[in-house]
């Protein structure tokens, strides 16, 4: 596993095998792997609040997930391919099930998450849902009291949906209640998606990396919030200089999910 820089962000790049293998080893050392799936929104966020900024940098895997972050990797001349959250996290959920380690699902609306595991213990037969709770916290007493809970269940995996920057915040918070090793996702807008609430781009807008343009046009609330961020990261990027990584150092890049 590699790790190059976007305005000094590390992104993690390898196949997704090599980046499972990264995160066992890290296990084995006896570490918690915290997964963040980077993109330009929540990069934008870092910029104006130092601590999302030191959370996102800390990161054990960061993905590169959204469009735009593949896209600054390319032009300073790295052929990176995109690695979607939700689909690296269902390869972590297909390995919870062939291999008997339970994972935890916190987030979302208690009826999506109810939704979302009936339909996961179905695509995945054999997978140990050890916890799971809704996202809908009443107070910080509750959010603590869910956490607390959900170390006790010893999951392997944890898939936090609780939206940028609450997801990497709870996990950030609270994943030293965990007292062993444990991967931690945070996985955004999954649970829709998980539960058929919502439905993902038709393959060909994911392989041409415009699921984002998808998104806009069937949730048009999401332009305001990428008007008012991805002008600004794409003047960044073209006026970063160029940082000393190189092609070499990236031997995987043309790797697909």
């Amino acid at each position: 596993m590699k790790c190059l820089s976007v305005l000094g962000y590390p992104v993690h790049v390898d196949s997704p095998q090599g980046l499972v293998q990264a995160m066992l080893a890290g296990l084995d050392k006896g570490e918690h792997q915290h997964v963040i799936t980077l993109n330009p929104e929540m990069l934008m966020r870092g910029e104006s609040d130092p601590i999302f900024a030191s959370l996102l940098k800390s990161g054990d895997i960061v993905l590169p997930d959204g469009a735009g972050i593949v896209w600054a990797l390319r032009h300073k001349g790295f052929p990176v391919t995109r690695v979607p959250g939700i689909e690296f996290s269902q390869k972590l959920l297909d390995r919870a099930a062939s291999s008997g380690e339970s994972v935890a699902l916190i987030g979302a609306s208690p009826e999506v998450n109810e939704a979302a595991q009936e339909n996961l213990l179905a695509q995945y037969p054999g997978l140990k849902i050890a916890y799971a709770h809704h996202g809908f916290f009443q107070s910080v007493e509750e959010r603590r009291s869910v956490a607390e809970t959900c170390a006790r269940m010893k999951p392997k995996y944890v898939f936090a949906a609780l939206g940028v920057p609450g997801q990497e915040l709870w996990i950030q918070e609270f994943k030293t209640l965990f007292t062993e090793p444990t991967i931690f996702v945070g996985v955004g807008g999954s649970f829709d998606i998980w539960s058929g609430l919502k439905r993902r781009a038709h393959p060909l807008f994911l392989k041409l990396n415009l699921e984002w343009l998808y998104r806009i046009t069937s949730e048009p609330l999401r332009l305001k919030r990428v008007y008012k961020t991805l002008p600004m990261f794409v003047v960044k990027v073209l006026l970063e200089k160029v940082r000393p990584e190189t092609k070499d150092e990236y031997p995987h890049a043309e790797s697909n999910l």
